[in-house]
């Protein structure tokens, strides 16, 4: 049987087919979300913190941590009257100085409610870790060790030895502190209980020779100076002014139109900064402070409350052991 012959069918190419001159098809935009869907980035401004600057970058989704013993210092105590003395004579000597640790707590009548007159009262904290970095999922874990911790230690006393000097990891800021003496051991023995938790989370343990101590004042280091230790015609640090960029708001500009400046250039402030504290300041505070500090009745304190605060967060547990 003959196959019989079929015509072969040609076909065009794409090419010859494609039409010409359409014009491209305009992309549409996708609508803006709504400002209150809008979560702003966090924005480190060293003018609403008397020129600190963060040390560590923000990372969404990190808390940073800090583990410490509160010390609450009421007024009329001797320790509450010994400090105001001291940081009289510290602002003088250092005018770039800060002072740390007021709040305001009210007081209460034998019936417990509130008095209508404030009182200030002075919070230290005597840290007991290095800055800590926790991701949102370690936070509970985390607590629960230092509860943990908490119900295995029991309460202690411990008293202040000395006046020191500190500067932090970062050389950007000087601390005058009240160094500890008695309860030295105590504290390093909850250092010990606290590092297996740190380890756990890849955090740095304290430091290896630790000096237990709560600051209770600091000033800005000017970095161009510290190291070198700049003195004025009388031999004594000079003062100066650090220059700290922060991101401008809408209202430090006159907008982004003539004058080509966006609201989010970066502009300049200027904060009182120190090479280091006067050389005759612990010295001086030695002289005329040092038996009051060392003494038991006024720099004795009691250690029964560990505290951690996790972002803006507070927690705190008495110690029970």
């Amino acid at each position: 049987m003959k196959r019989a012959s079929g015509a072969l069918v040609a076909y065009s190419s794409s090419e010859d087919e494609a039409p010409t001159n359409i014009p491209a098809r305009k992309k549409r935009k996708l609508p803006s979300l709504a400002s209150s869907l809008v979560v702003p980035a966090p924005i480190d401004d060293p003018a609403l913190h008397q020129g600190r600057i963060r040390a560590t970058p923000h990372v969404d989704g990190q808390y940073a941590a800090h583990i410490y013993i509160p010390l609450v210092i009421h007024p009329k105590t001797a320790l509450y009257s010994l400090l105001e003395e001291v940081l009289s004579v510290t602002n003088a000597m250092v005018p770039a100085a800060h002072n740390i640790g007021k709040i305001e707590s009210c007081n209460r009548n034998n019936g417990g409610a509130m008095v209508s007159t404030t009182r200030t009262a002075r919070e230290l904290h005597l840290s007991l870790s290095r800055p800590i970095f926790l991701r949102a999922h370690q936070r509970e874990e985390f607590k629960q060790a230092i509860k943990l911790i908490a119900s295995r230690q029991a309460p202690f006393q411990a008293s202040f030895a000395t006046f020191s000097e500190f500067t932090n990891d970062e050389r950007t800021r000087a601390f005058l502190s009240l160094e500890v003496g008695a309860g030295h051991h105590e504290l390093r023995n909850m250092l010990s209980s606290l590092s297996p938790t740190l380890q756990f989370l890849r955090q740095r343990d304290f430091y290896s020779q630790p000096r237990f101590h709560v600051s209770i004042a600091w000033a800005l280091l000017d970095p161009d100076t510290s190291v070198k230790g700049d003195t004025d015609a009388q031999g004594q640090p000079g003062i100066y002014e650090c220059a700290t960029p922060r991101e401008a708001t809408s209202g430090d500009l006159f907008g982004s139109g003539d004058n080509g400046k966006s609201n989010n250039e970066l502009q300049v402030e200027h904060f009182p900064c120190i090479p280091r504290f006067p050389s005759e300041l612990i010295p001086t505070l030695h002289q005329r402070f040092g038996a009051r500090i060392s003494s038991e009745h006024t720099g004795g304190f009691d250690v029964d409350t560990i505290a951690v605060k996790i972002g803006k967060d507070i927690f705190s547990w008495p110690l029970r052991g």
